[in-house]
């Protein structure tokens, strides 16, 4: 306690005592000194007088544990055994009260340890907290710090090229080796991430599907019949189909599926092994064929069904191509499955509210199901590793799974996704111009600033990835 502290101390209970001793009017004129008896009896023998309080401060002086009862015993009656009148006794009383107040509080102020300390650090910040909503609003002003700028994500690149590609808004892409291929009318090429042109070549395909697998790549003439395989720039074979072809895909080994729109049925799908000859068909008469693939090394086929006479409902169906009929069956109520895409043997299938993981022998190994959550977006890699995208009541949202289906991480969106993709456990997205690649719910995301409105994005690597433009294409190394 400091010495301002006891000035203030000791002022106030001198005034505390003498407004306590001076409250009857009855008993004590205004200037008459307030005596005890044995200060009266002194001041009889020529001493000078002493009042209560100048006893009483020079008693505790003197008495380090002093309590109520030490004060108060000498109270009940004078030096010559007269009983003090009732009023004195009640005022001794608001006296000892008001000491034993004062006494809490001087050590209130003076202890800044245990629980005392606790409580006076508490409310004082919280009093400060209090304090602040009563500032000015100039204050206020002044006092708004500086925003700290966006450290959340790296900004900095390894190296970025702008591939000048006319026509690119219509043009194909897909990841292939540390670039993209791309496919448009009656061409073929190969940039690579420094936006080198490794290779390009003439084709016969007009309105190009693109496929990539491995080294083999798949062009299919969508609405037409034609089939190309390549294996890296060289032709594998040149084939047709009977049917239009909707839809297509192909395995590392080679082995092509498509999906037709075949008369008289509602779908087919057909696959071509490498060497061009057709090994396995099948048309659904009830149920329309969404979706089709075919595993690398089992050469299983999976088969995605819709049907919606009376609600929606999917089907998966896996085949064997060396057999006719379908020796597994995977049935998903309430959901439209409009990808299924094989990981080596592991089946893929993502739905409108589910995404879904089935062996080669027709086992169910997940099923992720979203309440009343409408899936928008969806993407997997070689290894399986799969991101999809939803909104969750208007907040967007992104799930990254690996490749058994478990889920990695999960994290909301500032903003809507457009466009997705995703290399092992990172995962690629946009909000509008800004392009953001890396581990979710990391430090280490890497957010960049596309220079045009983004048509399309790809993971090509770990650390590389295509943005797709209307003339252009960037490729950003990390």
């Amino acid at each position: 306690m400091n010495k301002k502290d006891e000035l203030i101390n000791e002022n106030s209970i001198d005034d505390l005592i003498r407004y306590a001793e001076t409250d009857d009017a009855d008993d004590l004129s205004e200037d008459e000194p307030i005596l005890s008896a044995a200060a009266a009896s002194a001041a009889d023998d020529g001493e000078a007088p002493r009042t209560l309080a100048e006893e009483r401060n020079e008693y505790m002086s003197e008495n380090a544990d002093f309590d109520e009862d030490d004060f108060t015993d000498e109270l009940p009656e004078d030096d010559y055994g007269a009983p003090i009148p009732e009023g004195r006794g009640t005022r001794a009383g608001i006296i000892a009260g008001i000491a034993i107040g004062i006494a809490a509080v001087i050590v209130f102020i003076s202890v800044d340890s245990g629980i005392i300390g606790k409580y006076k650090n508490n409310f004082a910040n919280n009093f400060s907290a209090v304090f602040s909503n009563f500032k000015s609003e100039k204050s206020a002003e002044q006092e708004t710090p500086t925003p700290k700028p966006d450290i959340q994500y790296k900004t900095e690149v390894a190296a970025n090229v702008i591939v000048p590609l006319e026509g690119a808004n219509e043009a194909e892409f897909v990841p292939y080796k540390n670039g993209v291929l791309c496919a448009m009318m009656n061409h073929l090429s190969y940039i690579d991430n420094t936006g080198a042109t490794v290779w390009e070549e003439n084709t016969v395909i007009v309105d190009p599907i693109l496929k990539s697998k491995g080294n083999y790549i798949l062009l299919a003439e969508r609405g037409r019949n034609k089939i190309c395989l390549y294996n890296d720039k060289k032709l594998v074979f040149e084939t047709e189909d009977p049917d239009a072809i909707a839809a297509a895909n192909v395995s590392s080994n080679g082995d092509v599926i498509i999906v037709t729109d075949k008369s008289s049925y509602k779908g087919g799908i057909s696959v071509y092994n490498k060497s061009g000859s057709q090994i396995f068909s099948w048309a659904s008469g009830s149920d329309t064929v969404i979706s089709a693939d075919i595993s690398s090394s089992s050469r299983r086929v999976a088969v995605a069904l819709l049907n919606t006479d009376t609600r929606a409902k999917s089907v998966i169906q896996l085949f064997d191509v060396n057999k006719t009929d379908s020796y597994a069956q995977i049935n998903a109520d309430d959901s439209v499955i409009f990808s299924v895409e094989f990981a080596d043997d592991t089946l893929n299938a993502f739905g409108d509210n589910r995404i879904t993981g089935v062996s080669s022998s027709g086992k169910l190994l997940y099923d992720n199901t979203f309440e009343n959550v409408q899936l928008t977006h969806s993407a997997v890699d070689a290894e399986g590793s799969k991101l999809v995208s939803y909104d969750d009541g208007n907040i967007p949202m992104l799930n990254l799974y690996a490749p058994g289906g478990a889920l990695r991480e999960s994290t909301a969106l500032t903003g809507v996704t457009d466009f997705i993709g995703v290399k092992g456990r990172n995962a690629l997205y946009n909000i509008g111009r800004d392009v953001y690649f890396g581990k979710l719910n990391s430090k280490n995301i890497t957010k960049y600033t596309a220079n045009m409105d983004i048509r399309d994005l790809y993971a090509i690597s770990e650390n590389v990835f295509a943005i797709v433009y209307s003339n252009s294409i960037e490729l950003v190394t990390l």
